[in-house]
């Protein structure tokens, strides 16, 4: 269990490990590179390949504040070489700390909603698709068929103009890509919210800044909390995160969405600064 950077929660848990790559915003994957660049170590031993991982199950159990838990940050927790029988003990060890509210994100919906088409989704699980650009919004439909609690969208890494159908969404993240390979332009002015202006300072990129905002509106509509992590740009602080003169951080707002007696301290910190 690990403290994280990612401003829409609070702890990471990698109870496995290791992906493969399935659609356009997987492309410059930041997992892959972390993992791969570690292949051959403890944490890594082969590197960004599937890897179950059941000594670290019973972590959350350790934690005892009410935690927001991104939950397989490393993985894909649908991935096909991912078994069922292990998918059960994942949501076992949640259930044994149902304080915690655990986010789960997913390309491959379809798997999850075959998984829980035989199983409960446990109150404290949030489950999630990503929706980086218009190809891949046939997921959200996907989602809404699985009974969980609160299902979201991560619009991240945004790589274009995208329409939601947002009936049956709790809670809509966008975010900006981030990584050295921001550097290039040609590759910053196709897939990027941020763009080294003439001064080679990061600046939101002025044009794509209306994709999120087009986000932004289509979920103010919808009536669905909206947050924007980040522009990006080389480092995900690149470009800040203002998006028309303030911070968007809005949270799920479904009654038990967050856990009893919860306190965001690092989202209270961002909001004051």
């Amino acid at each position: 269990m690990n403290e994280t950077e990612i401003l829409w929660t609070e702890l990471t848990w990698n109870p496995a490990s290791g992906c493969t790559k399935i659609s356009a915003g997987c492309k410059y994957c930041y997992a892959e590179n972390l993992a791969e660049n570690k292949r051959g170590t403890l944490a890594f031993p082969v590197g960004f390949d599937i890897v179950c991982k059941p000594h670290k199950l019973g972590e959350p159990s350790k934690v005892k504040r009410p935690s927001l838990i991104f939950t397989n940050s490393m993985t894909d927790m649908f991935h096909e070489k991912i078994p069922d029988e292990y998918r059960d003990r994942i949501i076992e060890a949640m259930k044994a700390a149902p304080q915690h509210r655990y986010q789960v994100l997913t390309k491959r919906p379809e798997v999850a909603e075959r998984y829980f088409s035989t199983r409960r989704v446990p109150d404290c699980m949030w489950l999630g698709v990503t929706v980086e650009h218009q190809l891949t919004a046939h997921r959200i439909e996907t989602l809404r068929r699985v009974k969980a609690h609160v299902r979201y969208l991560s619009v991240e890494p945004l790589l274009g103009p995208v329409t939601l159908d947002l009936t049956g969404i709790h809670w809509v993240i966008v975010g900006g890509e981030s990584g050295s390979h921001m550097m290039d332009p040609t590759i910053a002015d196709a897939r990027g919210l941020a763009r080294k202006n003439p001064k080679g300072k990061w600046e939101p990129h002025p044009e794509h800044a209306d994709w999120v905002r087009g986000v932004r509106d289509q979920s103010n509509a919808a009536g669905v909390p909206f947050f924007f992590k980040q522009f990006g740009g080389s480092r995900p602080t690149s470009s800040g995160r203002l998006l028309d003169g303030r911070t968007w951080d809005e949270m799920p707002t479904r009654a038990g969405a967050m856990p009893t007696g919860y306190q965001h301290k690092l989202l209270d910190a961002v909001g004051a600064a």
